[in-house]
């Protein structure tokens, strides 16, 4: 018997995407930050994503329940953002000890529904069920523009690499209060620069080899310029940033744009080589190594 613990997450998800089926309205199936999917009789196309929260993993006991709320609708927010999506319908399942005080969840709900309310979704349902601890699971949908979803697969060599804001050291506390950057995505899709994007949620060197996987090529990225919390090692591997990484082919003209639309510089980080799979720092041969649910 093989056990997931042994496979580990990312070989695991691999193997269950080979048994996912496909339909003539799929665009993009699992792989990328969202699914993406054709409405039939308009100019757009949905995107489907989900995630878990779960006690314990995701966040303790003694948090607070608003920001653990936050990060539960924050983190499937962040995934519509990083496809240039607007969102629209917040699923969510509890599951929930039957001595879990009840306030803790009414707390998460008004955590939750102030994020909504700020970009425009709605919760519009869930379910609940009993479990050993307090686990959040959330679905949610967004629109956009027929052909405009940002997918990672679209890096191609002399791309400029871009980061949203900071790296590293989310423990301290940006992994409940981030902020996803669903303004920032959208503004990225309708600017026509953009080749590839993805969000930061696994870190720096994982997320981005992402992108360099899908799209068959390499990075070399320039420690300096890294904007980060802590140190390089922290901005390259802590994740749970949920900043947007992205890549373009006209870089002056998308760094001249940003500021005044929100107020700070986006920062260029590197470029996209034809080294295939290959992540570089100041020249260096970066070696894997990310957090996997399931290994310690």
């Amino acid at each position: 018997m093989t056990t997931i613990g042994e496979m580990g997450e990312h070989k695991a998800i691999s193997r269950l995407i080979q048994t996912l089926g496909s339909q003539a309205d799929l665009v993009v199936g699992a792989g990328d930050d969202c699914a993406v999917c054709r409405m039939p009789g308009s100019g757009f196309e949905q995107v489907f994503t989900t995630d878990p929260v779960v006690e314990n993993v995701h966040f303790l006991p003694g948090d607070e329940p608003e920001r653990v709320g936050n990060k539960a609708v924050g983190r499937v927010l962040s995934d519509i953002a990083a496809m240039g999506a607007q969102p629209q319908w917040i699923l969510v399942n509890v599951v929930a000890p039957p001595e879990q005080d009840f306030r803790f969840i009414e707390g998460i709900y008004r955590g939750m529904s102030a994020l909504c309310t700020r970009f425009g979704a709605t919760i519009i349902g869930g379910d609940l069920a009993k479990g050993t601890c307090l686990e959040l699971h959330l679905f949610g949908t967004g629109v956009l523009p027929r052909g405009t979803a940002l997918l990672r697969s679209g890096a191609r060599p002399g791309d400029a690499v871009f980061v949203t804001g900071k790296l590293g050291c989310s423990l301290g506390g940006k992994h409940l209060d981030f902020m996803p950057r669903v303004e920032e995505g959208s503004f990225l899709r309708d600017s026509g620069l953009v080749n590839a994007m993805m969000d930061v949620s696994d870190g720096l060197a994982t997320d981005l080899r992402h992108i360099l996987g899908q799209s068959g090529v390499g990075a070399e990225l320039d420690a300096a310029t890294i904007p980060r919390n802590g140190t390089l090692e922290q901005a390259l591997f802590d994740g749970e940033d949920f900043e947007l990484l992205l890549t373009t082919a006209q870089p002056d003209a998308l760094a001249a744009s940003w500021p005044a639309h929100f107020g700070c510089d986006l920062v260029r980080i590197g470029s996209i080589t034809a080294e295939q799979d290959a992540l570089r720092v100041d020249g260096r041969l970066l070696a894997a190594k990310a957090f996997e649910h399931f290994q310690a």
